[in-house]
């Protein structure tokens, strides 16, 4: 093992001018030596560099995408390629049907099928597959009615059941406010907020309707716009309680695989669950067995947001799922080690749930036809499922996605353009709210951010993509423990994209919040207008190695707030300006930070500027001009290197 890139001991504080130690926030866990064998647990991993890394070798589907035998044909309930009508009806029955059976694939043929509405699956083992992206072709043509305004899953004359959702929907471009009425009585309203998007629906719970006794009702819907114009819809419905409503096929996405989510009581921890550990105490485990899925939260304490300095009054960021293996008493042993820490102090708690398992989208083409924020395949509480040979034209929100979900898996995809690009959300290649999910050899086009992980993604790997027209981001809610690797990120401000090669949201942002520790980026390649990696702070032991960064303007890399303890190794950096360092450390609190064996091509040939200290600088280089090639690390991916040694130590 080469000594040049070890990490050195843990560093706790450093001098500044003036003789001040500055220490980081909290006590730090994330940057290791090897011969640190005590700190060293079963979530890290001391790669071939000498540098610990996260441990990845439980990542994507379990053993890898099966290939699950073709079980109906799409055909068999009545659908019909090429002949333009809709198919939503029989890939609904399809998939039920299948699922109500054991599972198994429903086929789409050579051709066009249409749906004019969205389509959700809730059934386990339930793949939708087609003969091929180049053969296979879906239409999704979901749409407003000319009028501008509609009741979602209800027409005029409908009974309804207990449990019903009243659910509106408006045209979306300009619109400023919502309102529903029953019976001449507004229940609820809707008024547009800076991060409202493409917003089209607003909805009424049940509980709202259960007010009103049994009979017939009058719905009214009323969208307002910002020209002073309105829209309308009026229908009568009558409530009947004897009656269980349908739930309507979940209206943001256009394919959804659903799971029930979250089941039971959150029971609080009777002891802080330790990062690296794989035991949790409860303050009663009563109700959990062996096999059931948990998840285990950290909520926004006052403590924690002073801690991090969150300015965000929103979003989840320490989030984790993961199967129970065994129940001793209140205590439980899980089949993964824990990446954070879940302190007692702040209330964490654990929650049973209830994920769709095993289902898959395959070979096929999507293209959706209305501007509606609306994503094509969403796999929301989702346990091993996947997207594979999937092509996406125009998305109304995103093309494929995840939420929930964990050891998910998108490989092979094309994800080209977005209807809607105006902020809010939108127009992301990525994970959200995912645990240890794989994205492997995806091609995007117009984006916004891609490669993306957001709001308490633990764990997820996204690797040899090609990404152009859009930047790299941790753009939310404490992500941690995440890989781009082998990536192609080239970055063009037109499509929403903030004109950095990579950039991580700032504790400041009060649409965001900040982003946790350990992230890593290696073996990529950056071409951005603006900053390489932008870190916005209160970011802990990332690990920035073997990348190539071609910065139009600024330095490599930005840093401020208590970013500190990272390792920035063997990197290469062209900076086409001149007045720039290769790493800027803005504020003086960005401690430990290591810049190893770099080489700077062009900038103002300064390896470090602003108001911050290096904790090692060590055989690094710079060079007046040029273009190099990208660096050529000894293991092109670390990704694949974990798989096959944890392999060798298997056998």
């Amino acid at each position: 093992m080469s000594d040049k890139f070890a990490p050195v001991l843990l560093f706790a504080a450093v001098m500044i001018a003036g003789g001040e130690p500055v220490a980081p926030p909290w006590s730090p866990e994330y940057k290791i030596r090897p011969s640190d064998k005590q700190r060293l647990t079963a979530a890290d991993v001391v790669g071939p560099d000498g540098i610990v890394y996260p441990n990845w070798t439980q990542c994507g589907v379990p053993g890898g995408i099966p290939r699950v035998a073709d079980a109906r044909r799409i055909e068999d309930f009545g659908a019909r390629a090429n002949d333009d009508l809709d198919d939503a009806g029989a890939l609904d029955k399809a998939c039920q049907s299948v699922g109500e059976n054991g599972g198994g694939a429903v086929v789409l043929g050579a051709g066009t099928y249409h749906l004019d509405r969205p389509v959700t699956i809730g059934h386990d083992n339930v793949v939708i597959r087609g003969k091929g992206a180049d053969r296979t072709k879906v239409i999704f043509r979901y749409a407003i009615p000319p009028s501008g305004a509609a009741f979602y899953g209800m027409r005029d004359g409908d009974r309804v059941g207990a449990g019903a959702v009243i659910e509106l929907h408006c045209r979306p471009t300009g619109l400023m406010a919502m309102q529903i009425h029953i019976d001449g009585k507004p229940v609820h309203a809707w008024e547009r907020s800076t991060h409202s998007g493409n917003t089209f629906a607003t909805r009424v719970p049940w509980g709202t309707l259960a007010k009103f006794p049994d009979g017939r009702h009058q719905l009214r819907g009323v969208g307002r716009y910002k020209d002073g114009s309105e829209c309308a819809a009026t229908i009568g419905v009558t409530l009947d309680r004897s009656l269980k409503a349908a739930a309507p096929p979940y209206s943001q996405a256009a394919i959804c695989f659903r799971g029930a989510g979250e089941q039971g009581p959150r029971i609080k921890l009777a002891a802080d669950a330790r990062r690296g550990s794989s035991e949790l105490v409860l303050s009663s485990a009563s109700g959990i067995a062996a096999g059931d899925r948990i998840l285990i939260e950290g909520p926004v304490s006052d403590r924690w947001r002073a801690l991090t300095r969150n300015k965000c009054p929103h979003g989840t960021y320490r989030r984790y799922q993961v199967a129970v293996e065994r129940v001793d008493g209140d205590t439980i042993t899980l089949g993964q080690p824990l990446r954070l820490e879940f302190p007692v102090a702040d209330g964490s708690f654990a929650q049973k749930i209830l994920p769709i398992r095993r289902c898959g989208i395959e070979d096929l083409y999507i293209e959706q036809t209305e501007n509606l924020w609306i994503t094509t395949v969403l796999f929301s509480n989702a346990w091993e499922c996947w997207a594979r040979g999937v092509r996406v034209r125009m998305c109304g929100r995103h093309p494929v996605y995840a939420g929930g979900a964990k050891w998910c898996e998108i490989r092979d995809c094309v994800f080209d353009d977005a209807w809607f690009k105006g902020g809010g959300g939108t127009a992301y290649g990525g994970w959200e709210n995912a645990c240890d999910c794989l994205m492997e050899n995806i091609e995007t086009f117009k984006l916004r951010h891609a490669p993306l992980v957001q709001w308490a993604a633990s764990g997820c790997v996204i690797r040899k993509g090609v990404f152009h027209d859009s930047d790299a981001q941790w753009h939310s809610g404490w992500t941690n423990e995440n890989l781009f690797e082998q990536c192609a990120v080239t970055v063009t401000k037109g499509n929403g994209a903030y004109g950095y090669g990579a950039w991580g949201s700032p504790p400041e942002d009060t649409a965001h919040g900040p982003n946790g520790p350990r992230n890593v980026v290696y073996n990529c390649d950056f071409n951005s207008p603006k900053a390489g990696l932008w870190m916005g702070g209160m970011n802990e032991g990332w690990i920035i190695a073997y990348n190539r960064f071609v910065v139009g303007e600024g330095p490599g890399v930005f840093m401020k707030d208590c970013s500190f303890d990272h390792i920035l190794s063997a990197n290469v950096f062209v900076l086409k300006g001149g007045a720039s360092p290769m790493v800027e450390i803005k504020t003086a609190d960005c401690v430990g930070v290591e810049l190893r064996g770099n080489l700077l091509y062009g900038g103002n040939r300064k390896f470090v500027g602003g108001g911050g200290q290096l904790a090692v600088e060590d055989d690094n280089q710079a060079r007046a001009s040029g273009s190099p090639d990208r660096p050529a690390p000894a293991v092109p991916s670390i990704y694949e290197w974990q798989q096959a040694l944890s392999q060798k130590i298997r056998r």
